[in-house]
């Protein structure tokens, strides 16, 4: 069996639509599935922006959480350092104290 070259005119004759049309139909029909391609990698990202919104603003009301709480130990912290200064003092004068009882046992003298 032999094949048969088909003529130029006869190519013509079994291609109706244009070539100059079927290449624009072609580009156009590229540059939108290049556009929606674009499109779902940005969907993409913004659920990802999305999720990690979302641990923020959990992780800002937990820190707003927090400095309210904490707000009221700023009163009481200075009072704190006060009583810890009292404190301190009193120690201090014990400490005065059985160091002057010691000597006074190591030199053999009783109080």
């Amino acid at each position: 069996m032999r094949f048969l070259k088909p003529s130029d005119e006869d190519v013509e004759e079994m291609l109706p639509i244009d070539l100059a049309l079927l290449l624009m139909t072609l580009s156009v029909l590229a540059v939108w599935a290049l556009l929606g391609v674009l499109l779902i990698g940005l969907l993409l990202i913004f659920k990802a922006l999305q999720s990690t919104r979302g641990w923020v603003e959990k992780v800002t009301m937990g820190v707003r959480a927090i400095e309210h709480q904490m707000a009221p130990l700023d009163e009481h912290a200075d009072a704190l350092v006060a009583s810890l200064d009292e404190a301190a003092t009193a120690v201090l004068a014990a400490s005065r104290r059985v160091e002057r009882l010691a000597r006074e046992l190591d030199a053999g003298r009783t109080p």
